[in-house]
């Protein structure tokens, strides 16, 4: 039996986000009823780009059927504030803190107004997950009642940065009337909605096991779209070298330029290939020079396309390049070599020796030409 919720597993440049507005539009325009199809991402920047989409495919404008917010949002506004009676005074509660994102730890019982609310009666955005959860169970499910008679279908897109109780709210979700849809790909899992120790080793990477108990009850079905429709084969192969496991992914991209693949060049040589090529450039965080080229950390460019990627690597990327070092926490590598649709190149002072994957070739740029180290890696993708 075939579950109304769906979990979906993208790879990167699969088109997910073309995809979640082009159903969530077909649900809209389908729909004789007077519910509404909600789309929540975690980030404003995918927020944004999925009301970019949702104007590319009606016609420029937003449709009245379908609601976009932020994960917060949705907390505050759908699942906090209707019920916050149930531990706090009628419209007592006003917006969300975030001061409190990183490192804090709540020290305040469970249940208490004190845990979850500061003096300005803003909501600790480390708890705002567990509180609605609270209200949930104190109002004897009334607030995702309240939401099944809005909703008819959710979308969550990144459910990788899911974190916390966040995840159990997922699962009231996916047990109640309103079908679900999740969308990720927890390679790219670089971001967390808090850092409650709640479901720490079933988020992030992890996040698929979570559903697992789900998947075998039919609660959730599983779906995989590990076809990636951004980059060549190279760069494909490259990527899966960076963070191998069992969703390494395969590309149907097969548009050729003059200067395709994965490369090392000289710092001497970077102003030449720069003025020719006009690659994005890429670092680990801004602890790495960029000899003054203006720079997107590995975290901020999650979601964008580039032609061509300049790399400026840090001790990681270069031990993994010049050692195969396999890389430990390999989510903010892995963005970044799914960035560029043609091109790679990082930048060292000199080039290393030959090996089994870095081989010397040429480059013409311009009217020059520089010698360079072609990256070759020897994991094949499988057929999907």
């Amino acid at each position: 039996m075939l579950s109304k919720n769906i979990i979906k597993v993208e790879a990167a440049g699969a088109g997910k986000t073309y995809r979640i507005c082009e159903e969530a539009l077909g649900l809209a325009n389908e729909d004789t009823s007077k519910k509404k199809v909600l789309i929540l991402s975690y980030t404003n920047r995918g927020i944004d780009s999925i009301k970019t989409e949702i104007r590319n495919q009606n016609f420029g404008v937003l449709s009245k059927r379908i609601e976009i917010m932020t994960w917060y949002r949705f907390l505050l506004g759908e699942l906090i504030k209707p019920y916050q009676s149930v531990i706090f005074d009628i419209n007592e509660v006003k917006s969300i803190d975030f001061s409190e994102a990183h490192g804090k730890i709540n020290f305040k019982k469970k249940g208490t107004k004190e845990r979850y609310m500061n003096s300005l009666r803003d909501i600790r955005s480390n708890v705002a997950g567990e509180l609605a959860c609270y209200i949930e169970e104190k109002s004897k499910g009334k607030t995702i009642r309240r939401i099944g008679n809005i909703y008819s279908h959710i979308y969550i897109d990144e459910v990788q940065d899911m974190a916390g109780y966040d995840l159990n709210i997922i699962e009231l979700l996916m047990k109640s009337n309103i079908s679900v849809t999740c969308v990720g790909d927890s390679k790219q899992a670089i971001f967390k909605t808090n850092n409650s120790a709640k479901n720490k080793n079933k988020s992030g990477i992890y996040v698929w096991d979570f559903f697992r108990e789900m998947i075998q009850c039919n609660i959730v079905e599983i779906k995989r779209n590990l076809v990636s429709r951004r980059f060549n084969q190279q760069i494909c192969d490259f990527a899966n070298d960076v963070f191998p496991n069992e969703n390494n992914i395969s590309t149907c991209m097969d548009e050729s330029t003059e200067h395709d693949g994965v490369i090392i060049l000289k710092r001497s040589d970077v102003n030449l290939y720069y003025a020719h090529f006009k690659p994005t450039v890429l670092r680990f965080n801004c602890k790495t020079l960029t000899d003054s080229y203006y720079a997107i950390n590995f975290g901020e460019c999650k979601g964008m396309t580039f032609e061509r990627v300049l790399i400026y690597p840090n001790g990681v990327f270069k031990d993994f390049l010049l050692k195969k070092k396999v890389i430990e926490s390999p989510q903010k590598y892995y963005v970044a070599a799914t960035r560029a649709k043609y091109s790679i190149a990082f930048v060292l002072d000199v080039l290393p020796k030959e090996t089994d994957w870095l081989k010397k070739d040429f480059l013409n740029v311009g009217s020059g030409r520089i010698e360079i180290r072609t990256y070759i890696t020897k994991i094949k993708t499988k057929e999907l």
